[in-house]
């Protein structure tokens, strides 16, 4: 026995309206689920992309911009009747803002089993490194400083005045 759902028949009119009108056949533009992770090494951008061809997958990376876009198309049959159309179809896209401590020229990109794994990797300038600090004209032990974390220093010399 299936259970009344009131709501079904709104909805199975939203879809023959959507195909009808041109928002399922390849038109309509849809947001991806995206893990973002970050560690030493860069940014990790994780895409669920289910049923796109890896051809159709474009990355564009300009001004500490990531774009992101693939295209999910929808077979249609001759013959053959569409009772349900439940799954997404159309253009995947997604924009991502980009902190200029990474280097949008060294992104790398991997597709597999559907899932889009970008890496973003910290610039050279941002990575951590030792400097050297003078003490009466003598050089004492390196440092490593983040460059990353710039403000961090200027925090405590003000909490300590």
């Amino acid at each position: 026995m299936m259970r009344f759902d009131p709501f079904r028949e709104i909805e199975e009119l939203t879809q023959r309206m959507d195909r009808a009108f041109g928002q399922g056949n390849g038109t309509a533009r849809l947001a991806p689920p995206v893990d973002v992770h970050e560690d030493e090494q860069g940014l990790e951008l994780t895409l669920d992309l289910p049923g796109v061809q890896p051809e159709s997958i474009q990355i564009e990376a300009e001004n500490q911009t990531l774009t992101v876009q693939a295209e999910r198309k929808y077979s249609r049959i001759e013959g053959r009747t569409a009772h349900r159309v439940e799954r997404a179809y159309g253009t995947l896209a997604r924009t991502f803002s980009v902190p200029a401590k990474y280097d949008l020229t060294k992104v790398e990109a991997d597709f597999d089993h559907g899932t889009l794994t970008i890496r973003v990797p910290r610039s050279e300038a941002a990575q951590k490194r030792a400097v050297s600090v003078r003490t009466g004209g003598q050089l004492s032990a390196p440092k490593t400083v983040d460059a990353g974390q710039a403000d961090a220093p200027r925090a405590e010399a003000g909490q300590q005045a």
